[in-house]
């Protein structure tokens, strides 16, 4: 409903909002669950060992995690109106007309500060989403493992703790699915590329060890219960994991977009002299064009920090990797460069939908608020 041609008023704008950013998130999140996956596998590692795939064989499985997904994309778009309404009209300035009427005004400098300001908040309630929806893919690609590998031992859980002649790792012996909660022994091997298990091995009855393999054999398949596993077994930490490189993801995917579209658009029309957003007139094809090339550099851009991310935030993430940069170089030296880039086609497929899919969602329920608003129940 507008309000003087002021635009939406804001429960319209968080009905409409929530409802576009839920049906999105749910229509696109196969190519969520996919990309992830790719992320976080190791293609040549399981090819090594003959280990036939952790793929999803139903759509129930292709969408394990959408839950947390959705409920994430409706706080985030929720928390991203109510953030930037409040910060808009608390930074509003004050002015009196001729006829001493009072006005608000808000500058441009203020509306992007306005805009900064709830990007911060919007990202930081993403975030413990963003951690839950990847353990539970990671849950339901351990349990693929372990059904199409039962004569594997895929979390490595059988090896630890005992006494090697060798120095060769449990990693060198057979596979251990990177899905699994690596216990103490395998987490110094990974990080040493050694055994250790002769010098100090953990002991058998650890309790954060032997709750660590209890889920490897038992993953949570739910919302609530992967809730609590990550409780468990990380406390409150294991939701906040990721914060610094989501932050730089997000600045940089606003950076690359905004930066490509309007040098693009330069391009198309470079004798328009208007600074604004809006002042220039393209044709469909024109738009289209603007909107692919931007999504192409945004993906191409900020793709291997979205590999990182995935990664911190993985089950073992925050003990195995320091920070964001020797995150990408581990990757680097045991994958190459091409693991930087793992699942940039799902994620570029995605990104192009979601603009168009978003607005066309929104346009529709904003109507239907805007007729139902003007609605009076048992009126004559």
């Amino acid at each position: 409903m507008s309000t003087n041609g002021s635009g939406d008023n804001l429960l319209t704008a968080l009905v409409a909002g929530s409802t576009a950013a839920a049906a999105t998130s749910t229509i696109t999140y196969s190519l969520d669950f996919i990309k992830t996956q790719q992320q976080l596998n190791n293609a040549s590692y399981m090819a090594k060992w003959k280990v036939p795939g952790n793929f999803p064989s139903s759509l129930a499985q292709l969408h394990r995690g959408c839950s947390a997904l959705v409920l994430g994309s409706v706080m985030k778009n929720s928390t991203r109106l109510i953030a930037y309404n409040w910060s808009c009209k608390f930074m509003a300035i004050e002015s009196h007309n001729a006829h001493g009427t009072n006005k608000t005004k808000t500058s441009a400098p203020r509306i992007v500060i306005a805009g900064m300001m709830s990007a911060f908040v919007e990202t930081l309630c993403l975030i413990p989403f963003e951690n839950i929806k990847i353990t539970m893919i990671q849950n339901q690609s351990l349990q693929n493992d372990m059904v199409r590998s039962p004569n594997l031992d895929v979390t490595g859980s059988g090896v630890v703790g005992k006494h090697h002649k060798t120095h060769a790792t449990v990693f060198s012996k057979q596979y251990v699915s990177p899905h699994a909660y690596f216990t103490g022994d395998v987490i110094a091997q990974y990080k040493c590329g050694k055994n250790y298990s002769k010098f100090q091995p953990p002991k058998p009855h650890d309790p954060l060890d032997i709750l660590k393999i209890n889920y490897n054999k038992h993953p949570s398949l739910t919302f609530l219960g992967t809730i609590k596993e990550i409780y468990l077994l990380k406390g409150l930490g294991g939701f906040t994991a990721g914060t610094f490189i989501t932050f730089s993801r997000q600045i940089a995917i606003s950076t690359v977009w905004f930066s490509t579209y309007n040098a693009t658009r330069q391009l198309i029309d470079p004798h328009n002299t208007e600074q604004g957003w809006f002042g220039h007139n393209h044709t469909a094809i024109q738009s289209v064009g603007l909107h692919l090339l931007s999504s192409i550099a945004v993906i191409a851009v900020t793709q291997p920090l979205d590999v990182v991310k995935s990664h911190i935030q993985s089950k073992n993430g925050k003990m195995i990797y320091k920070d964001s940069l020797s995150t990408a170089y581990r990757l680097f030296l045991d994958e190459g460069a091409k693991a930087l880039f793992k699942g940039a086609l799902p994620r570029a497929f995605k990104v192009l939908v979601s603009g168009g899919l978003t607005a066309a969602v929104y346009s529709k329920v904003e109507g239907v608020v805007e007729v139902a608003g003007g609605q009076t129940l048992f009126a004559e």
